[in-house]
């Protein structure tokens, strides 16, 4: 049986930009930039090797890393918040493929590609245009609970809990969390979201996971439950217990946390250690997993 490999090509949070703004002094900036290396840190964004992409921002880590774009058939869109979700990127990407890329995700994904497809923004005359081309992409709208064969990938959708307005009850859009089951295992991608949603753990509880991907943008920054649909390392340990109550984590499961803000935690070198004590592997980007 082949093994399931995962590429983590970038594992940052929405403030990776501020590595190339020099105004910007923050001390764990500043210390990313002088040791690099894997201190420094993209937007989020998952190779499943060699046909799977989550989330979209640009295709600098494609290239950085060696990928054959040509193999990526599938891009599961999280959700469309801009550091994992370029619609122009995206199209220029798909169409250089041989293939139409097929890409998944929530409504208000589909509507954003289909108006980039359809129009462009002329600077000069602040007008939109149309644009004249034809797309190279079929979108599939996904909702929480859906089950969709993707080639010899099964995938489930679940809900993350991300940017609602818990005091009024808005949301802002489906957040799309992710189970991949491939060649014997299960993976749960679970970037952009805080604490698990009660129908999503009723979802979880089918499943026996070798790999969870676990926001953990806050690092040890004190944040609050209510208002963040984000993670700091606190709130992915309670998460973890919870898991492995339900039995959803096992012993052999591997976890991980991605989705770092580089403004708010330590660079990776200073942290990764005393994580894979508490039995959390700190992402980074270019690392590789294989199940």
């Amino acid at each position: 049986m082949d093994k399931v490999k995962l590429l983590f090509l970038g594992t940052g949070a929405g403030d990776f930009q501020a590595l190339d703004n020099l105004k910007n002094q923050n001390e764990y900036i500043v210390r990313a930039r002088t040791i690099g290396g894997r201190n420094l840190r993209h937007a989020a964004s998952t190779m499943i090797i060699p046909d799977i992409l989550i989330d979209f921002y640009d295709d600098r880590q494609i290239k950085k890393y060696g990928v054959e774009e040509d193999l990526i058939r599938h891009l599961l869109i999280t959700h469309g918040h801009w550091d994992h979700f370029q619609p122009e990127a995206i199209l220029e990407f798909a169409a250089r493929l041989p293939h139409v890329l097929q890409i998944y995700g929530n409504a208000m994904v589909g509507n954003a590609l289909e108006f980039a497809a359809t129009y462009a923004w002329d600077e000069s005359t602040g007008q939109f245009h149309i644009r004249e081309m034809t797309p190279n992409f079929c979108f599939h709208l996904i909702q929480p609970g859906q089950r969709l064969a993707l080639g010899d990938t099964t995938i489930t959708a679940v809900q993350g809990n991300h940017f609602i307005d818990k005091q009024h009850m808005i949301m802002d859009q489906w957040v799309l969390n992710y189970i991949l089951e491939r060649a014997g295992k299960t993976i749960f991608y679970g970037l952009d979201s805080s604490s698990t949603l009660p129908l999503t753990m009723a979802c979880l509880r089918q499943f026996q996971l070798d790999l969870a991907v676990f926001d953990a943008t806050f690092g040890d920054m004190e944040i609050d439950p209510a208002t963040s649909g984000h993670n700091n390392f606190a709130m992915v340990a309670s998460t973890i217990a919870e898991f492995r109550q339900e039995g959803i984590i096992r012993a052999h499961t591997v976890v991980v946390g991605s989705h770092i803000s580089l403004e708010h935690v330590p660079p990776h070198e200073d942290i990764v250690e005393d994580l894979a004590c508490k039995g959390i592997t700190l992402a980074y980007d270019g690392m590789i997993r294989e199940l």
